[in-house]
Protein backbone atom coordinates (compact mmCIF):
# COMPACT_ATOMS: atom_id res chain seq x y z
CA UNK A 1 0.00 0.00 0.00
CA UNK A 2 1.70 3.21 -0.86
CA UNK A 3 1.80 6.29 1.73
CA UNK A 4 -0.61 8.97 1.50
CA UNK A 5 2.21 11.21 -0.11
CA UNK A 6 2.44 8.87 -3.01
CA UNK A 7 6.50 7.52 -1.32
CA UNK A 8 6.09 3.76 -0.88
CA UNK A 9 7.56 3.26 2.59
CA UNK A 10 11.09 1.75 2.99
CA UNK A 11 11.08 -1.68 3.10
CA UNK A 12 13.66 -3.96 4.40
CA UNK A 13 14.58 -7.98 5.19
CA UNK A 14 14.45 -9.16 8.60
CA UNK A 15 17.89 -9.81 8.62
CA UNK A 16 18.89 -6.47 7.26
CA UNK A 17 16.53 -4.94 9.80
CA UNK A 18 18.20 -6.69 12.34
CA UNK A 19 21.84 -5.35 11.77
CA UNK A 20 20.21 -1.64 10.80
CA UNK A 21 18.51 -1.84 14.00
CA UNK A 22 20.10 0.68 15.98
CA UNK A 23 21.05 3.02 13.20
CA UNK A 24 17.29 2.89 12.73
CA UNK A 25 16.05 3.56 15.94
CA UNK A 26 18.95 6.38 16.14
CA UNK A 27 16.82 7.96 13.35
CA UNK A 28 13.74 7.22 14.39
CA UNK A 29 13.77 8.77 17.58
CA UNK A 30 15.94 12.10 16.65
CA UNK A 31 12.91 12.96 14.74
CA UNK A 32 11.37 15.95 16.99
CA UNK A 33 8.75 16.90 14.72
CA UNK A 34 6.03 14.28 13.05
CA UNK A 35 5.41 14.52 9.65
CA UNK A 36 2.20 14.96 8.05
CA UNK A 37 1.87 12.02 6.73
CA UNK A 38 2.15 9.00 9.00
CA UNK A 39 3.69 6.52 6.61
CA UNK A 40 6.51 9.15 5.31
CA UNK A 41 9.22 8.56 7.88
CA UNK A 42 8.27 4.58 8.61
CA UNK A 43 10.53 1.35 7.86
CA UNK A 44 8.66 -1.56 6.88
CA UNK A 45 10.24 -5.23 8.00
CA UNK A 46 8.93 -7.50 5.69
CA UNK A 47 9.63 -11.27 6.00
CA UNK A 48 10.40 -13.58 3.32
CA UNK A 49 8.01 -16.03 2.06
CA UNK A 50 5.15 -14.59 4.67
CA UNK A 51 2.09 -12.26 4.41
CA UNK A 52 2.15 -9.19 6.21
CA UNK A 53 4.86 -7.21 7.89
CA UNK A 54 5.89 -4.82 11.16
CA UNK A 55 6.83 -1.20 10.79
CA UNK A 56 9.22 0.85 12.71
CA UNK A 57 7.43 4.14 12.96
CA UNK A 58 8.88 7.26 15.10
CA UNK A 59 7.21 7.99 18.19
CA UNK A 60 6.72 11.56 17.63
CA UNK A 61 4.47 10.65 14.48
CA UNK A 62 3.00 7.73 16.56
CA UNK A 63 1.99 10.64 19.25
CA UNK A 64 0.61 12.98 16.65
CA UNK A 65 -1.23 10.11 15.16
CA UNK A 66 -3.34 9.01 18.04
CA UNK A 67 -3.79 12.79 19.16
CA UNK A 68 -5.22 13.37 16.09
CA UNK A 69 -7.45 10.19 15.89
CA UNK A 70 -8.80 11.54 19.53
CA UNK A 71 -9.73 14.47 18.09
CA UNK A 72 -11.34 13.29 15.38
CA UNK A 73 -13.60 10.68 17.74
CA UNK A 74 -13.98 13.85 19.74
CA UNK A 75 -15.32 15.61 16.57
CA UNK A 76 -17.30 12.56 15.94
CA UNK A 77 -19.09 12.35 18.92
CA UNK A 78 -19.87 16.06 18.67
CA UNK A 79 -21.47 16.17 15.64
CA UNK A 80 -23.58 12.78 16.66
CA UNK A 81 -24.78 14.56 19.45
CA UNK A 82 -25.54 17.77 17.34
CA UNK A 83 -27.67 15.30 14.88
CA UNK A 84 -29.48 13.31 17.84
CA UNK A 85 -30.19 17.07 19.44
CA UNK A 86 -31.50 18.09 15.98
CA UNK A 87 -33.56 15.01 15.37
CA UNK A 88 -35.10 15.25 19.25
CA UNK A 89 -36.07 18.70 18.76
CA UNK A 90 -37.43 18.29 15.71
CA UNK A 91 -39.38 15.65 17.58
CA UNK A 92 -40.08 17.34 20.96
CA UNK A 93 -42.80 19.88 20.08
CA UNK A 94 -41.65 21.97 22.84
CA UNK A 95 -42.03 19.56 25.57
CA UNK A 96 -39.20 19.42 28.10
CA UNK A 97 -37.20 16.26 28.80
CA UNK A 98 -35.76 15.16 32.13
CA UNK A 99 -32.05 14.50 32.36
CA UNK A 100 -32.46 10.84 33.38
CA UNK A 101 -34.54 10.46 30.04
CA UNK A 102 -31.95 12.31 28.12
CA UNK A 103 -29.40 9.66 29.04
CA UNK A 104 -31.44 6.96 28.81
CA UNK A 105 -32.52 7.87 25.20
CA UNK A 106 -28.44 9.13 24.72
CA UNK A 107 -27.92 5.07 26.01
CA UNK A 108 -26.29 6.48 29.09
CA UNK A 109 -28.91 5.11 31.18
CA UNK A 110 -26.02 3.98 33.88
CA UNK A 111 -25.85 8.06 34.95
CA UNK A 112 -29.25 8.67 35.53
CA UNK A 113 -28.45 6.70 39.42
CA UNK A 114 -25.68 9.79 39.57
CA UNK A 115 -27.95 12.40 38.88
CA UNK A 116 -28.58 15.31 41.88
CA UNK A 117 -31.79 13.83 42.97
CA UNK A 118 -32.14 10.28 42.05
Amino acid sequence: MAAAGGKNPRALGTSEARRSLPQLVKQASSRRNPSPDLERNVVRIVTRGQEGSASLVPTVDLVAAKERIDELEEELENAGLALFLQERLAKSEGKRLSAGDFLTEIGMGEFVEQLPGS
